[in-house]
């Protein structure tokens, strides 16, 4: 259901952005922000027209689970409840319209069906089955993760970015998890240590001020709201985001995408907004992080789930390793580390349970005289190796 919220954006919450004009107080249509239910178009065959009308069902059903079950012990644990789950499916699935139908090249029958699928539903039983974890349990296991969130750059401290960070945070808190304040962020932007391990370079700020505020993963997002019509006094807007995120301990990213709120029918979803643009930023931040963050959410549950418990990332980097030193290197480090993945450049990403400099101690340790393996410094989450033999 709709809800319509009525915001007055004065020039003060727009200061140090230029164009933003204090005008009449904005409307917006905000919809859909509870994704408690989702619109399916599924294609079913079978001998028959009931045939084909039911496996179109399970087609439906099946498209929402594969979003919902990810790891391989999720798979597992829902293969013994499937065929269970499949005869209940009457419970998540309403059919709202036929949009297609005819015959098959083998004689047969096929339908093309939109769907409306009760995701909120179908989580909860599959969290009561013991298949899914939900978020609250998960976050205990991961000992409730932090996140860092900050808004296109690290140092901005504009309004309109403050307000990106406390939306974002806003989110996490509500889903049980730990986020990095907007006073500590701007805090650590004039920590001389911070600062020291920067380089002038903004994605290393970002990284340096994660790390110090101990934060487990650190996310970037950038708005992009762009007018799409106007009808009368109202404009529309389509507010697509722009999403990075990355392990704090090796700076690498693991979700690089562009996420755009969809409507019922799968197409661009606009926010309808009387007034200026300029003036509707917050309604549009609003709107953004809404539609964003339960998207952004499955991902970071994905990755969670498959990595986060094998260790924390680091990246190792070895200059003079060659021919069969790299093999032995190897095998020594896979001894040590959970996983091991040469990246393009020649480093290493490892998973570790440890802290870096003990790893880097281990594998000095191992091969110093097999290879004259030794550590030469370390730098945010990268450790940097001589191999002299």
């Amino acid at each position: 259901m709709s809800k319509r919220i009525l915001l007055s954006l004065a020039f003060a919450c727009f200061l140090g952005l230029p164009g933003f004009l204090s005008q009449a107080p904005v409307w917006a249509d905000v919809q859909n922000l509870d994704y408690a239910v989702r619109e399916v178009e599924a294609i079913g065959m079978g001998s028959n027209a009931d045939a084909a009308l039911l496996n179109s069902e399970i087609q439906a059903l099946e498209a929402v689970l594969g979003g919902l079950i990810q790891t391989d012990a999720e798979k597992q644990a829902f293969a013994k409840i499937r065929e269970q789950l499949l005869a209940g499916r009457e419970k998540y699935l309403k059919r709202l319209r036929i949009l297609g139908k005819g015959t098959t090249e083998e004689g047969g029958r096929y339908y093309k069906v939109l769907y409306q699928v009760g995701v909120k539903d179908l989580r909860s039983d599959l969290e009561k089955a013991g298949v899914l974890v939900s978020t609250r349990q998960l976050s205990e296991q991961l000992k409730f993760p932090t996140i860092m969130a900050y808004y296109k750059d690290p140092a901005d401290r504009s309004t309109y970015a403050q307000w990106s960070v406390d939306r974002i945070n806003h989110f996490l808190l509500e889903h049980q998890f730990k986020a990095v304040d907007a006073g500590v962020m701007q805090a650590l932007q004039k920590d001389d240590q911070v600062l020291a391990q920067t380089a002038g370079r903004k994605d290393r700020l970002s990284q340096a001020m994660a790390l110090k505020a101990r934060a487990d993963f650190y996310i970037r997002i950038e708005i992009e709201p762009k007018v799409v019509g106007r009808s009368g006094d109202y404009t529309y807007v389509q507010s697509p985001v722009q999403v990075q995120a990355f392990e704090s301990s090796s700076g690498s990213p693991f979700i690089v995408k562009t996420y755009q709120r969809l409507d019922n029918k799968g197409q661009p979803e606009a926010l309808a907004v009387k007034g200026s643009l300029d003036v509707s930023a917050k309604v549009v931040i609003e709107e953004a992080v809404a539609g964003v963050m339960p998207m952004l959410e499955a991902d970071l549950l994905r990755h969670w789930k498959t990595n986060v418990a094998q260790g924390n990332q680091y990246r190792l980097v070895l200059k003079g390793l060659k021919g069969g030193h790299k093999q032995l290197f190897e095998e020594t480090a896979s001894e040590h580390v959970r996983s091991l993945a040469l990246q393009s450049d020649g480093s290493y990403l490892v998973r570790y349970s440890g802290n870096l400099g003990d790893l880097a101690d281990l594998l000095e340790e191992a091969l110093q005289d097999k290879i004259g393996l030794s550590v030469q410094q370390f730098d945010l989450g990268s450790a940097y190796f001589q191999v002299g033999k």
